[in-house]
């Protein structure tokens, strides 16, 4: 009986030690204020714009065209509509870290003026990326990959922000802001 108590906890043990060694052993400080700053600090992301260079942890975008269209793809046979709104934006993804990360859709948020948060459309991806797929890219070091992100939204949404993140799964965390001045 004592055995198997033993076991358990020396599993348990393995696995926390585990997970944080997964996680690099770092947790996040919390921020301190600037010397001499008579202004509070927020913990808003800064907020940038078209075409700025955006670092969001080890992974740098930059966002340089938005289109608004109700039909996606330029093969005839190979086309989506909707009777909603399609927003496109051109997307830069840099991959600053050491080793090689995940790009996804699913890295990127859209938000309006009111706050509704939309969720990029995967699948739009083979519509609007015929050579430089978004799905599940693999982005070693130092290179970069340029492509459209897909959202549908209601017709002529505005305050329209792109969110992106600094990475998928325990790489994620940090976020930053692109005014899409939409």
């Amino acid at each position: 009986m004592y055995r198997r108590w033993w076991f358990w906890l020396l599993c348990i043990i393995v696995i926390i030690i585990l997970v944080q060694a997964c996680s690099g052993g770092q947790s996040t400080p919390a921020p301190t204020p600037a010397p001499n700053s008579s202004t509070p600090q927020t913990s808003t992301p800064q907020e940038y714009k078209l075409n700025d260079e955006v670092k969001a942890g080890n992974i740098g975008y930059s966002a340089s065209e938005v289109k608004r269209s109700t039909k996606i793809g330029q093969n005839e046979y190979l086309q989506k509509t909707t009777e909603n709104e399609y927003l496109l934006i051109k997307v830069k993804v840099s991959n600053n870290d050491k080793e090689t990360r995940t790009i996804d859709t699913s890295l990127f948020k859209l938000k309006d003026a009111e706050g509704k948060e939309y969720s990029a459309m995967a699948e739009a991806d083979m519509y609007v990326n015929a050579d430089n797929s978004f799905f599940l890219a693999q982005v070693n070091p130092g290179t970069s990959k340029s492509g459209y992100i897909v959202f549908e939204i209601p017709k002529n949404l505005k305050g329209l922000k792109l969110q992106v993140s600094s990475g998928l799964g325990w790489s994620g965390g940090q976020y930053q802001i692109i005014n899409l001045g939409q």
